[in-house]
């Protein structure tokens, strides 16, 4: 391998890396703390990100911390069409019944990601989760789903798995398994904020649309 491919190599491999810790945060970075992360100097961080904000990956808030962009979320509603194309009405029903922000958590061989979402149509206020944003397996209900799923002899598999205040600070999500082609790992929950709820019901509703979405993609239980 030249020097010169080499190089493009190491910059492509820590670009995917500066992505994934922007996305797996529990909090937005700044460029300082990104490159302290990397182990890079913070030149090289601040050269990353422009890349990153003239692509529209990354985006900055109000504060200046970097946030996943917009153009990522499209990127992930690109994927799996079939898969989002059947879960979508599901998605929107569980929604809808539930008032509650429906989403589709798939596993990319490193983290759960959030392929789509639904939220509910006549709600006053609701939550929204980008499409594209990606957590570790360890946090959030649809994590230790898909974890279990990865893994039941160290993880047993439960009815549904419950969270609160992990992946999105002071919301509650409940999540159950959704069994896909080839065996891939990938979840349904909701997420809301912290009211008394009562959760063997909102599995109960995720566990049948579940069901349904998987049925229609030709598998079955």
């Amino acid at each position: 391998m030249s020097k010169t491919t080499e190089g493009g190599s190491q910059t492509l491999g820590r670009g995917l890396e500066a992505l994934t810790l922007i996305g797996e945060s529990a909090a937005p970075l700044s460029v300082s703390e990104l490159a302290g992360l990397l182990g890079v100097h913070r030149s090289m961080a601040y050269r990353l990100v422009k890349t990153f904000e003239q692509y529209g990956f990354v985006e900055r808030n109000p504060a200046g911390e970097l946030e996943l962009g917009a153009r990522l979320g499209a990127l992930a509603r690109n994927v799996a069409k079939s898969l989002q194309a059947a879960a979508a009405p599901h998605l929107a029903t569980v929604s809808d019944e539930l008032q509650m922000t429906a989403l589709l958590v798939v596993f990319d061989g490193e983290a759960a990601v959030t392929l789509s979402t639904a939220e509910p149509r006549l709600a006053d206020a609701t939550v929204a989760q980008r499409p594209g944003t990606r957590h570790p397996i360890d946090n959030g209900a649809p994590g230790r789903v898909i974890r279990s799923m990865l893994n039941p002899e160290g993880y047993p598999a439960k009815d549904f798995e419950f969270s609160h205040d992990e992946v999105i600070p002071g919301l509650s999500s409940i999540a159950v398994p959704l069994l896909l082609p080839q065996g891939k790992p990938a979840a349904i929950a909701v997420i809301y904020p912290p009211l008394e709820r009562d959760r063997h019901h909102i599995a109960e509703v995720l566990t049948v649309a579940s069901a349904r979405i998987s049925a229609s993609l030709g598998v079955r239980s």
